[in-house]
């Protein structure tokens, strides 16, 4: 044990945490989760400031938790902002995690991950387990397998895997294993989703069950109400990944997703036939039933999302 109190036994973990400085007491509460990880070796964190200036203050030199802060020297967005946190880190750093900047990490989150990628030497990618937190509700979202491979990922996002879980090995990103997030998917929307299809690709990802993070759930997204940019993003998804038309499930959902932005923006027609598709699909995909009452009945889809949402649901 270093005089640090750092195990040198441990491998170095970098953290990356993006943030437009629009939710500073978010920002600040997830860093002080980073620096109470009982995890015994050195959580480095990088906080890296898209689009405004860095916040100085939060710059820590303590030698087991230090903080350093960087403007996004990429493209604008997340997918570009995190490869810039990922790139800021040196080779000492062996795992890179990523926290949102309105998350928070419980104190066994970086562990429990490290422990488990001991058990799996051929991994290069783990996620774990989360709380769903809204101001009205809790909600903890099980997934009780210790590895999901890419055929699992075709039915459809994990909601259990959340980004601000993902531990990944640096050399896997900055290599040509994995590769860094996407800064070509259409404004950034499910670059999660894109990087656990090509992490999974490589090697069947490690899943830590269990509550080792809050996920706060407070309608403050920045995707929020953004339909065609949501739905431009699908198309590319599904393009980039035809595997996705193997899973029955996995095509109807997104192509469920798909009707649901555009009956949101008025396009009604474009709405049913997407609707049509992942119904024609998968006749258990809800949202095309939802889709065709909310065209047919001329609802407000706005208020369709805050009901789900208040009722433990995520957007659709």
């Amino acid at each position: 044990m270093a005089e640090s109190g750092v195990s040198s036994s441990w491998p170095e973990v970098g953290v990356v945490v993006c943030t437009r400085g629009d939710r500073p007491e978010m920002l600040r509460e997830a860093l002080k989760g980073i620096e109470a990880q009982d995890y015994p070796g050195r959580v480095a964190t990088v906080v890296v400031f898209d689009g405004n200036d860095p916040d100085p203050d939060l710059v820590s030199d303590d030698p087991a938790r230090p903080v350093k802060v960087v403007r996004n020297s990429r493209q604008r967005g997340l997918p570009a902002a995190r490869n810039c946190g990922i790139l800021t880190h040196g080779d000492e750093v062996e795992w890179v995690a990523f926290c949102d900047d309105d998350d928070t990490w419980l104190p066994t989150r970086v562990r429990v991950q490290i422990e488990a990628l001991r058990r799996h030497p051929d991994a290069v990618f783990a996620t774990c387990g989360s709380l769903i937190v809204h101001p009205e509700w809790t909600r903890h979202i099980p997934l009780d397998k210790e590895r999901v491979p890419f055929t699992d990922l075709l039915d459809g996002r994990q909601p259990a895997m959340h980004p601000s879980g993902f531990l990944a090995r640096r050399a896997a990103l900055v290599g040509d294993e994995v590769g860094l997030f996407s800064e070509t998917i259409p404004s950034g929307y499910g670059e999660d989703y894109e990087m656990l299809l090509r992490a999974a690709k490589y090697a069947p990802i490690v899943h830590v069950p269990g509550e080792h993070l809050h996920v706060a759930m407070h309608g403050q997204s920045h995707f929020a109400g953004r339909w065609d940019t949501i739905a431009e993003a699908l198309q590319w998804l599904l393009e980039r990944y035809p595997e996705i038309r193997t899973s029955r499930k996995g095509y109807s959902r997104l192509a469920g997703q798909v009707a649901f932005t555009r009956v949101a923006v008025g396009r009604r027609a474009e709405a049913l036939r997407w609707a049509a598709r992942a119904f024609a699909t998968d006749p258990r995909e809800i949202r095309s039933y939802g889709v065709a009452v909310i065209a047919l009945l001329r609802l407000n889809p706005v208020w369709v999302v805050r009901r789900m949402e208040a009722r433990g649901f995520g957007a659709p």
